[in-house]
Parts: C-alpha cells; structure tokens; sequence
C-alpha cells in the first residue's frame, strides 16, 4: 500500500522571539532559520523519514526545486512535484516560549488545477491511502474525485477555516484534528469530553484522530475510544510536531503496526521534533527514532532508578552481575543500534580503573557492551565475569539474538 500525500510545499522562514510581536510593536530577532516547510512537504518527509512509500504531488515556484531533492533523499517519488509561473509558497514563523504563530502566504500552493488532479489519481487504485490538509487550493474537488476512485481519504482539517465546512467530509476515511480544529467543526465544546461527543455524533461514519497536545491523543471509532498518553519533552519549538505524528501514524499502520502502536510511535516521533528548531529539519529518522526510544527506555527502566546491582559468586571468587531480562533486551538494544558509536570508548576509560564490585548498573551494561563492540571476551579486568557465569551468558543470547535478526532482514 502507498499514501499520495497531495498538499503544501512552503519556504519557512523561522524567527526566535523573546516574545510573539504586539501591534505597533517592532521586536527584533534572537535567531532566523530558512528551512523547507508547509504540511503536505512535512508529512511526506515524515512518512518517507519513517519508511513508508509516499508520494508527493503538489506545485512550486522556480525557487522550489530543494524540495524534490529533499523527498527523494528518503526515497519519496516526486513526479507530481510540478513547477507553476508563481513564487513557492512562504510561511512567516514567529516562535515564542516553545509556541508558534505562522502568516502564510500560499503562492503556487494555489495553482491545483482540475486537469492536475486528474493526472495525480490516475496512478492510484482502490484501497490507496491519500492525505490532504488544508493549505492548497480545490481541496473540495480532490476528496470528491479521490472517493469516486475509492481511495481511502485521511483528511487534516489545518489550517482551519471556514471553507471546510462546504467540504464533502461524509466521504472520508479519517478525520484528524486538534482541538481548536475540533471545536470549529463542532461549535466550540468547552470541555474534551463533550467535544469527543460532538465529534462522534457529527462524523459517526468516520474515524477520527484527535490530538491534544502535551495531553496525548485519541482515536474515536464506531463508539470506541483509544487514548495514548502524551511523552514528556523538553519543548524547543512545536512546529511541526503534529505533521510529525500524522506521518509516523500513517506510516505505522503502513507497516501493520496496531492502531495503538501507531499512536505510540507518533507521540515519540512528534516528542523528538518538539526537542529540535525547526519543522522539516526537526522530523526524525526511523533510526534516530529507535535510538530515542532505547534512551527512554533506559532513564525509565525501574532497575536504573538509584537500585543496587546484584552478584552472584563466580569461579576464582569474582562478582557476576546478575541482569533480568529488560535489562538484557536494553543491553542488545544499545548494541544494535550503536549509541556508543560516539563515545563508548570514553565511558569505558573512565569504569576501567573501577573494580566491578563499585559499578552501578548502567555502567555494567556499557562495559558490556564495550566487550561486545570489540569482539574483546578475555581482557583482564572483567575476563573471568565474562567468561563464567551469567555475563557470559548474557552475551551469548544476545549474540544470538543478534545473527537471528540479521537472518531475517
């Protein structure tokens, strides 16, 4: 299954501020960024950086050229990319205290043509994916013509205004939203529980994903409600964390991933591009997101939470430390994805003057996975540990673990 992602493509252009401009006030920057933007470039980039096939379709100007080369570095098709007689579409970001404020100004955004449209869903078929949002032109005609194709239609009510409300949203798949876009549609809801009910009796032909910021997300369907929580963050900018989710959400399910683990894998995904400046630069890769995901798991795991190792006597007298197994699928995690690629060698220098007994845990497994690293089983200072007892064992499986995944990639 592929997704046509027909939408955005604008030029950012991002400015710290100590504060969001007041009227007839003149502030001055604390930084400026030009970057790649809009939501149809930044949900593609985040479904192709996740791994899913995707295609863009949309229109440029003549300065808009970085945006193909940016897609098909992730292996996204870019045919449908077209350049049109108007300046590339531009998007004024003001960020403030981990909040944004955006001027859009569409330019070719606004050049979706029938004639286009039909050439773009000519090489879908029944049952392909296709997502819009709100900032190109003829959306209205796209969600007809994408329906009578019977291509399952995801449909990202932002930016919100008016005009949505004349579009033919009794034929989409899925509707996702935020709250205020939530609200728009549903007359303004005060609390989340009534709003969850206005949606659900307004769109109960619909799925619907409804995202409410650092409260996590939710997924209404046929009367049932699933609920992911939010990840906590150390916000830098949000700007474009939502595409992110929508990205690594549909890609998710691309990948046979549950409804559920799709979420989950979004909200890390959106938590990782609130950490960063910036919206397409922000969005990370499949395998930065697994590496964010084991150092999570590794300041969460309950082992690492100021407890003590423990020993078991092994041959010549030594101490063995003793791993349970989330710890042994930390350790081969660690290994496999090469987090101490940068500095391991460093972290080891520094524990090789300690004796085993004076480790703490999460030194144990950086040992242990030096030695792995190295091919290195016999050096003095933890030589019998390894070669005896649990360590050793411990390093088997993983070792094993490790030629049964590279058997069936």
């Amino acid at each position: 299954m592929k997704v046509l992602c027909f939408g955005s493509m604008n030029i950012d252009e991002s400015y710290l501020m100590d504060h969001f401009v007041r009227p007839g006030e003149t502030q001055s920057a604390l930084k400026c960024t030009r970057s790649l933007g809009g939501k149809g470039f930044n949900q593609a980039l985040a479904i192709a950086k996740a791994g899913g096939e995707v295609i863009m379709a949309g229109c440029i100007g003549r300065d808009g050229y970085d945006f193909k080369k940016a897609l098909e570095q992730y292996h996204c098709t870019t045919q449908f990319i077209r350049e049109v007689n108007a300046p590339t579409g531009h998007a004024f970001i003001q960020v403030a205290g981990g909040e944004n404020a955006i001027v859009i100004n569409h330019g070719a955004n606004h050049a979706i043509t029938d004639a286009f449209i039909d050439e773009v869903l000519s090489v879908m078929h029944a049952g392909d994916m296709i997502l819009l949002q709100n900032e190109i032109n003829n959306v209205d005609k796209i969600i007809k013509k994408a329906h009578e194709r019977k291509l399952k239609i995801i449909f990202n009510a932002a930016p919100m205004h008016e005009t949505v409300l004349d579009y033919p949203l009794d034929v989409i798949d899925l509707l996702v939203v935020n709250v205020r876009e939530a609200q728009a549609l549903t007359n303004n809801p005060t609390s989340l529980e009534k709003l969850m009910n206005a949606l659900e009796t307004k769109f109960m032909h619909q799925d619907i994903l409804l995202t409410v910021g650092g409260q996590g997300s939710y997924y209404l369907s046929e009367g049932k409600r699933k609920y992911v929580a939010a990840l906590s963050c150390h916000v830098v900018d949000t700007t474009g964390a939502g595409d992110t989710y929508i990205g690594y959400y549909l890609a998710s399910l691309m990948a046979n991933k549950s409804i559920e683990e799709a979420m989950q894998i979004a909200s890390l995904a959106a938590a990782c591009t609130c950490e960063k400046s910036g919206a397409s630069s922000a969005i990370p890769t499949k395998d930065e997101l697994k590496k964010a995901y084991i150092i999570r798991q590794a300041i969460n795991l309950p082992v690492f939470e100021g407890k003590s190792v423990t020993y078991h006597k092994g041959e010549f007298d030594k101490n063995i430390p003793h791993f349970d197994e989330a710890t042994k699928d930390y350790v081969y995690r660690f290994y496999k994805l090469g987090l101490f690629d940068e500095d391991y060698y460093k972290h080891f220098k520094k524990m090789g003057v300690k004796a085993i007994e004076d480790m703490d845990l999460l030194e144990c497994v950086t040992m242990l996975t030096f030695y792995m690293r190295e091919e290195r089983v016999h050096t003095a200072l933890m030589a019998h540990a390894i070669e005896n007892g649990k360590f050793k064992a411990i390093a088997d499986r993983l070792q094993e673990l490790i030629r049964l995944e590279v058997a069936h990639d």
